[in-house]
């Protein structure tokens, strides 16, 4: 008995296999469908979409198209109730060769019938065709428009201390303009690279370039005050105050909010605790820890202005604006749908970068102009500021 049921088993597993491998489809039709007419190319970026008359009768399962890219057959299919279908992922402007099968419910293909087309300049070539690399603050940063609003990964690389190249920080965006930075750098020449990949691992070439960041520290928050002038916005109160955005923690309480006093839009102002400053960057966190429908909504700021100030009074000709921003929804989708990238920036916090001809400050005026929700009073997490001071030795 030991020895006899492993040998019924073994039976029974090789039967089981043999029955698998000689499964074929449930539907045995025999009438190959006739192939596809009147093939119609649409070149797209990157793409070639086709349009066709089905071949009439019953038999038609589904249209299949193949294309060798990049040495890689693709398939693509498109059921027998519609006309057309996109092939993407095309690498340059090449003409390709695509073969098109009407196929049956028993897998039963009809001859191919070859198209050749050619398709628009792809996505990540021509944002790479609009990139600019340029020295930051603690870093570099990369410049690019993407009109079509392609999903697109930058990647940045950089040659080390010894002399070796290392893979750098990949940036995710589809917006179709803007920036992305990588820091960490200090102050001395450092050559960066950065190239545009997309979504099938086609890339560019690379972009190089020697640069020399810039000298930047995070300001030690502990030395943060507030500063309380006449026409300031009003406290909730409680753990509601100003100080709460600089205490370090990202729990949704404490946090700052204001009132709905009447007067918009408003603000409130903080020493930066040092005796004067050149701001490089900030980050600012809305309402986060357990607050998650809060997120691109309620209270939280969507449009703001940065003031600041070495001898600020109630009158606003003793303050310089710094920076006029917005709190941007990576997805763009309306109030109360937050994507997973959406999600992340309000875990991530949202950086700001100052303009390079900013002068010197010591106190910070928040003035926010809107809300998600459009609700004349506001709230926030935290803080974070960035900058030199004249006491910081740049190697």
């Amino acid at each position: 008995m030991r020895y006899f049921i492993p040998i019924i088993a073994c039976v029974l597993f090789f039967n089981a296999c043999k029955e698998e491998n000689n499964r074929v489809p449930e539907i045995d039709d025999p009438v190959i469908p006739g192939p596809v007419s009147n093939i119609q190319v649409e070149r797209l970026a990157g793409a070639l979409k086709f349009t066709y008359d089905i071949p009439p009768g019953q038999s038609l399962s589904y249209v299949r198209a193949e294309c060798l890219i990049n040495g890689v057959l693709r398939q693509v299919k498109a059921s027998s109730y519609v006309n057309s279908l996109t092939i993407n992922g095309f690498a340059d402007t090449s003409v390709y060769t695509v073969n098109f099968y009407s196929v049956n419910r028993s897998e039963k293909a009809s001859d191919p019938v070859a198209i050749q087309a050619k398709p628009l300049s792809p996505n990540f070539q021509e944002v790479f065709k609009t990139m600019e690399l340029m020295e930051d603050w603690g870093g570099a940063t990369a410049s690019f428009e993407n009109p079509n609003e392609a999903d697109l990964a930058i990647v940045f690389n950089y040659v080390d201390s010894i002399g070796f190249w290392n893979q750098g920080e990949t940036f995710y965006t589809k917006m179709p303009k803007g920036s992305v930075t990588t820091r960490g750098f200090a102050p001395r020449q450092t050559t960066f690279g950065v190239y545009v990949r997309d979504r099938w691992n086609n890339a560019t070439d690379t972009l190089f370039k020697t640069l020399t960041p810039r000298f930047e520290k995070m300001l030690d928050r502990l030395q943060f005050k507030e500063l309380r002038l006449p026409g300031d916005a009003t406290l909730y109160g409680g753990t509601y105050v100003t100080s709460a955005i600089w205490d370090g923690r990202l729990a949704g309480d404490p946090c700052l909010v204001t009132n709905a006093d009447g007067q918009w839009p408003h603000w409130v102002n903080f020493d930066l605790g040092v005796e004067k400053v050149l701001l490089s960057r900030f980050t600012m966190w809305q309402r986060g820890g357990q607050y998650t429908s809060m997120a691109y909504s309620d209270r939280n700021i969507k449009r703001f202005e940065i003031w600041g100030s070495m001898n600020p009074t109630a009158e606003w000709d003793s303050w310089t604006l710094l920076l006029d921003g917005e709190m941007i929804k990576p997805s763009g989708l309306p109030l109360g749908s937050n994507s997973e990238e959406d999600m992340e920036a309000w875990r991530n916090g949202h950086e700001f970068t100052f303009p390079l001809d900013i002068p010197y400050v010591k106190y910070i005026r928040l003035l926010v102009k809107e809300t998600w929700s459009g609700l004349e009073r506001f709230q926030v997490d935290e803080v974070e500021f960035w900058g030199q001071e004249p006491s910081d030795i740049v190697q």
